[in-house]
């Protein structure tokens, strides 16, 4: 990069400067998320997405969880609404404090019903960029809400994940507040079951 003198001052040649916040608010304002640049045909990942150096640095370039002895907390459910609920949420709130995610098992959740809900969620992503555009939102006081990246406008570099999110806070959902894709009674009711349950 060079400077030359200007008029009151020194103009600078070369590389424009990176403007994160403007590239990170026309990415969102195209309401398609990362699937909508994979559908694209995108050839380079957008540098929104790219880590900053200094972020990585302490990242190992060994990626299997065996060869480093590092696993993901399994936190055991079984018997959490009565002897072994202090136990359980010791559990999970480490797990959350050092790790910030881990896999539940125990649940009292039938395979077949998270499989049919896992059916659905892919079912949303994979329809045409139009029908979830409609979804798309940052605002919380939606019940449901499709987005990308969650602190977006926060971060030193977005996550490549899109989110859809449901307000069960009440235990009741609205299905008109929903996807069609979602408003099936029986989805509808399991999510609330499986909401209920891991709320206890």
């Amino acid at each position: 990069m060079q400077t030359s003198p200007g008029h009151g001052g020194s103009i600078t040649c070369g590389r424009p400067r990176y403007d994160r916040a403007k590239e990170a608010k026309e990415f969102d304002e195209t309401k398609a998320g990362v699937k909508g640049l994979v559908d694209s045909g995108v050839a380079k990942v957008p540098r929104l997405f790219i880590h900053p150096p200094e972020n990585l640095r302490d990242l190992s370039t060994n990626t299997d969880g065996a060869a480093t002895g590092l696993e993901v907390p399994i936190i055991d459910m079984m018997g959490y609404r009565d002897s072994r609920r202090r136990d359980v949420v010791n559990d999970l709130c480490r797990a959350s404090e050092t790790w910030g995610f881990f896999q539940i098992i125990n649940h009292g959740i039938p395979v077949d019903t998270m499989d049919g809900m896992l059916e659905a969620v892919k079912q949303f992503h994979e329809q045409p960029e139009g029908v979830k555009r409609e979804w798309y939102s940052r605002d919380d006081t939606k019940k449901f809400r499709y987005y990308c990246n969650g602190d977006l406008f926060r971060s030193k570099a977005a996550t490549w994940k899109d989110t859809i999110w449901f307000d069960f806070s009440r235990g009741v959902l609205d299905p008109e507040a929903v996807p069609l894709l979602f408003r099936d009674q029986f989805w509808l009711q399991n999510s609330i079951q499986c909401h209920g349950e891991m709320s206890h």
